[in-house]
Parts: structure tokens; C-alpha cells; sequence
């Protein structure tokens, strides 16, 4: 695994993807990547980001959920922090910044199927997504914080909140700004400070 200090965009054609490819069966990404095609197959075939076997898939310690995919024409291959795309740029630096490693990390979207439009989920899509919230979460063995970043992951999370909270009473769920909602100098210090928490959480569980 890269250290954190080393992560670098990775455009379209960089071979670091052929590599993501060749590891969608690994054992860490494998269930991830099952449910991905089974909430593909569940919309008609659509097209879905798999997990990347770069980050920490079902052992990583942090589940970290997004908005969505964006428009079926625009979704990456993968969930994955080397996306050449500004929310992306924005939670790399962010988290080299810091110092937390990438296998730490599992990417999530609190609405995993594309989408059109950039208006807030409906309140049937925010059930959908946070069914399959709960489908990833049962699937991870070291599950240790639940990392919200935006309204649409919040929303999701918040649609089966009872559920959620019976099931994993002692997990640690951390509401923060989409990586690129803090918008004025306060906001951006803000969001550092929650990201300095995360750092916090995660080597306190390491320690």
C-alpha cells in the first residue's frame, strides 16, 4: 500500500488502474464488488464504481460515505481517492495533510446509482441509499467509524438511523461538509478539525 505522502492524481490512462482491474477479486474488495454488481443488476445493468483494491475494502476501519456517483456517463470505475476529479484533490490533500493511510479507507456513496441532476435525494432515494448503506456496513470486519461527508450521505444514513444505531451501538458516525462544501476560511478550518479527529479515532483503535 502507498504511503499517504505518496498518493498522486491518477489520470485515465495511468497503469495504476490496469492494477485496480487485475485486483477486483482480491479477498478485501471481492464482497464489496459482489454487492456492487448486485445493486447494478437491481437498476437494470447501470453503471457502478467498484471498489478499489488500493484502499482497505471490508477491513478498513473507516467507512467513508459520499454524495453519489454523478451522471451514469461521468461514474469513475472505482471508488477511489486517485479519481482525477476535485473532490477528490480536495480529500487526498486533506488526508496526506494529516497522515491518514489509505487502507484505512473504504469509499462509499450514500446514493450508489447515478443520477441526473444534483438536487437533494427524495426521500425514497434516501431509503434506497441507505439500505444499501446498511448491506456495505454488514460487510465489514473492522467497522470502527462511519464517516459522512455531505447531505446526500447524511441523508441516507439518516433514512434507516434506528436500524443502524440498534446494530452498531458502539460505532463512532462522524457528519462533516462534502470535501468540497467548506466554501469560506472558517469552513475549511473546520473541516480540518473534524479530519484531525478521524486521524485521532483511528490510531486511538490502532493503539
Amino acid at each position: 500500500m502507498a504511503p499517504a505522502d505518496n498518493w498522486k492524481r491518477a489520470q485515465l490512462d495511468d497503469p495504476f488502474w490496469a492494477e485496480q482491474f487485475a485486483g477486483l477479486a482480491k479477498p478485501h474488495v471481492a464482497p464489496i464488488n459482489e454487492l456492487v454488481d448486485r445493486l447494478s443488476h437491481a437498476k437494470g445493468a447501470v453503471r457502478l464504481p467498484h471498489a478499489a483494491p488500493w484502499h482497505g475494502g471490508i477491513h478498513a476501519p473507516v467507512l467513508c460515505v459520499l454524495n453519489d456517483p454523478g451522471e451514469e456517463a461521468l461514474v469513475p470505475d472505482f471508488l477511489c481517492l486517485r479519481n482525477p476529479d476535485r473532490a477528490s484533490d480536495r480529500q487526498r490533500h486533506l488526508m496526506t495533510e494529516i497522515g491518514i493511510d489509505p487502507a484505512d479507507f473504504c469509499p462509499w456513496n450514500g446514493y450508489p446509482w447515478p443520477r441526473e441532476n444534483k438536487k437533494d435525494l427524495t426521500p425514497e432515494e434516501a431509503l434506497e441509499g441507505g439500505r444499501a448503506l446498511l448491506e456495505i456496513m454488514s460487510l465489514m470486519t473492522n467497522l470502527r467509524l462511519l464517516l459522512l461527508l455531505g447531505r446526500k450521505a447524511r441523508d441516507a444514513a439518516d433514512a434507516v438511523l434506528p436500524e443502524l444505531e440498534a446494530t452498531y451501538p458502539q460505532l463512532e458516525v462522524v457528519r462533516s461538509l462534502h470535501p468540497l462544501g467548506a466554501k469560506s476560511t472558517v469552513h475549511r478550518q473546520e473541516q480540518k478539525v473534524v479530519w484531525a479527529n478521524v486521524a485521532a479515532l483511528i490510531k486511538q483503535d490502532m493503539a
